[in-house]
């Protein structure tokens, strides 16, 4: 007789009143303006293995980056990245940090691992 919602009979016929606040708190104007960054979440896991490939795009004008980091819950993290003639093993572990796919205690470590692999492809 009630179909599948029978929970359906028993709503209120008119909405309920919302309670009305006398006055609205001032927002400091500053606060306003300037909106606050979203944090990125911070990795808490360390890295145990790394492997990296490099290869040269079709036209032959940049180089691929693959990165394969393993972590110590066993997790394989898989980063691709086109680089660019100006990039830097220092500053590309920097970013991995600061977007929370490595470990803070992991960028220098990282950062060297990658420099042997550019040094490796590159000359």
């Amino acid at each position: 007789r009630n179909g599948i919602y029978p929970l359906m009979n028993f709503a209120v016929s008119r909405p309920h009143a919302l309670p009305r606040v006398l006055s609205q708190p001032q927002e400091d104007p500053q606060k306003a303006k300037t909106p606050t960054p979203e944090p990125f979440d911070v990795e808490t896991r360390k890295v145990v293995q790394m492997q990296c490939n490099l290869e040269l795009n079709e036209d032959k004008s940049q180089w691929h980056l693959t990165l394969l980091l393993i972590l110590e819950d066993k997790l394989h993290r898989q980063l691709s990245y086109d680089l660019l003639p100006t990039d830097n093993s220092k500053d590309l572990a920097t970013e991995l940090v600061h977007y929370g796919f490595i470990h803070e205690d992991d960028c220098e470590k990282l950062a060297a691992f990658l420099e042997s692999a550019f040094h490796k492809h590159r000359s």
